[in-house]
């Protein structure tokens, strides 16, 4: 069998309504030349039977099972076993607009970058402005910083395999742990291309993680905001303010995820999330209206209630 350009992963756990959907997708891609790595984390439903179904129909689809592990587990078993030049990820929920490898493929050897990217949302915001930007050096890990949409999902991104190397996804995690993948190798300072037209859809599966009730995984938010903080004092020092910036996003993220639950046991918690927020306020970037209207209303009212 001849070796793939391409290989594309997708963990799989509990999809079982979107999954034909998004393998489809995948499959009926116009550009060709690539394998689909279904990692069958241990579900509970159908999922397992269905990858299986799709591997024997089509010689580019291959599965592993497993016991239930997480999604990080998942994606980093598939990046080990891949065997294109290039790797990309697909959430078993969502699904790809027909010319997606075909258009990351093509920037990615064209600007000769590290990592090419694209836009992503709900099915019908579409994005066809088809204009691309390019970060070079420190430049794609400061957009990190300040909380670039680009740089939010490891999806709807093509990666050289040899550039990614032996970085993985931190295991045991379920928030923002994909974001946690794109900055650290951001700090490798990749040359990134952006084009900013949607090649990527969500599929609005309600039980997705993003869309789910308050849990303790919500945590993972600001531990992964100390990582970031951690990794930047000790290489990027110059960043100290952007990184501010993202330390009160994660803050806001968290409180945000708090106003799920009225457990008066998280209230140190929410109280110590204000302060932060309070204390480098001077600092917020915000990218959206919505974001700029929470920062205010933390500031303006939660402060007086929990301080």
């Amino acid at each position: 069998m001849s070796t793939p350009l391409i290989s594309v992963i997708v963990p799989v756990y509990n999809t079982e309504k979107y999954l034909h959907k998004c393998i489809n997708s995948i499959l009926n891609q116009t550009f060709t030349d690539f394998e689909l790595i279904l990692i069958d984390d241990g579900s509970p439903d159908n999922c397992g039977k269905i990858c299986d179904e799709f591997a024997e129909a089509d010689s580019r689809v291959r599965v592993f099972h497993q016991e239930n592990k997480g999604v990080c587990v998942a994606r980093n078993k598939g990046i080990d076993n891949a065997r294109g030049e290039y790797i990309s990820f697909v959430d078993s929920d969502d699904y790809l607009r027909d010319c997606a490898l075909e258009v990351l493929y093509r920037d990615i050897t064209a600007y000769n970058a590290d990592i090419s990217g694209a836009g992503g949302g709900r099915p019908g915001n579409n994005i066809q402005n088809t204009r691309c930007v390019v970060w070079k050096g420190k430049t794609a890990l400061k957009k990190s910083l300040l909380d670039n949409p680009h740089t939010y999902s490891a999806c709807r991104k093509l990666y050289r395999k040899d550039f990614v190397g032996d970085t993985r996804f931190e295991e045991g995690r379920k928030f923002n742990e994909d974001s946690f993948f794109v900055f650290c190798c951001f700090l490798k300072q990749p040359t990134v291309v952006i084009r900013n037209l949607t090649l990527y859809y969500l599929g609005g599966n309600p039980d997705s993680v993003s869309q789910s009730e308050f849990s303790e995984n919500a945590f993972d938010i600001l531990y992964f905001s100390e990582r970031k903080q951690e990794l930047v004092k000790e290489n990027f020092p110059e960043f100290q303010a952007e990184l501010n910036n993202i330390v009160i996003k994660a803050n806001l993220s968290t409180l945000y995820m708090f106003c799920k639950t009225n457990k008066r046991k998280y209230r140190k918690d929410i109280k110590k999330c204000i302060k932060t927020i309070k204390k480098l306020k001077k600092y917020f970037i915000p990218i959206t209206a919505g974001e700029k209207r929470f920062f205010r209303i933390v500031i303006y009212n939660l402060y007086g209630v929990y301080r």
